[in-house]
């Protein structure tokens, strides 16, 4: 994640980090040991079973592509951030990355 703010605090911090266990929890809740499936999965209802077997940790998403992944957190992190700050300070981007091969960056609208 890449912050901007329009102004430092006296501290001289753009984003103070060590406020951030909430959004580390909202993303271990999302993405630790967790199986991410499309919400229009043709076996949704088979990650659905083992989820309630306790096979898998199951999260449901529109799309799970890594595009849409990290256009998913940008927007949870961007809004959190604008609200903790009053609108100080802001994301501009968001890298996800499912292994070497697979990755996106979502950029802040202008």
């Amino acid at each position: 994640m890449t912050f901007g703010c329009e102004e430092l605090t006296e501290s001289g911090f753009g984003v103070d980090f060590g406020e951030f266990s909430d959004i580390k929890s909202w993303l271990s809740y999302w993405f630790d040991h967790t199986t991410l499936i499309n919400e229009d999965d043709p076996e949704i209802q088979l990650f659905r079973d083992l989820h309630d077997k306790q096979i898998v940790d199951l999260r449901v998403l529109p799309n799970v592509s890594m595009e849409r992944t990290a256009e998913f957190v940008f927007d949870y992190v961007d809004k959190w951030i604008r609200e903790q700050t009053n609108h100080r300070s802001f994301l501009l981007e968001v890298e996800c990355r499912e292994n070497d091969k697979n990755a996106a960056v979502y950029r802040r609208r202008v």
